[in-house]
């Protein structure tokens, strides 16, 4: 008798053992695949939103120091660039008290918007005080 018992010992796993581990493997690989798909997504999604910033920075600085240039450049095709200047007093004037407190510096400054923004509708903006486009 005790032959037979450890002969039934040694046959190995039974199916249902097999089918419970299959299981388990599959919600752990589930689980797994789906970690990794999120952050490639998100390493996709913060990889473009940091070259519009890259690319937003570039032209904020070529239209700081040579106004009228960053329109004219050539950015990568999927970037679509917009750069506008308006007047320092009128930006100002929606900010209580620095109008009157710039006010020497009204007239040779301006406010430089430039935005960068992808198919995908991801976008960038920066804006900044620079000095007026005019001839002194």
């Amino acid at each position: 008798m005790r032959h037979d018992e450890a002969a039934l010992r040694d046959e190995g796993f039974t199916l249902l053992e097999v089918l419970v581990a299959l299981a388990v493997l599959g919600v752990v690989l589930t689980t797994l695949f789906r970690l990794a798909g999120d952050s490639l997504v998100q390493y996709s999604g913060r990889e473009a939103r940091f070259r519009l910033a890259l690319t937003a920075e570039a032209a904020m600085e070529i239209e700081r120091l040579t106004p009228g240039e960053a329109r004219r450049n050539v950015w990568p095709a999927d970037i679509e660039l917009t750069v506008e200047r308006r007047r320092f007093a009128a930006v100002a004037g929606a900010w209580s008290g620095l109008a009157a407190t710039l006010p020497a510096l009204g007239e040779e400054l301006e406010w430089l918007v430039v935005r960068a923004e992808d198919g995908a509708g991801r976008s960038f903006t920066l804006e900044a005080a620079v000095p007026s486009g005019r001839a002194p």
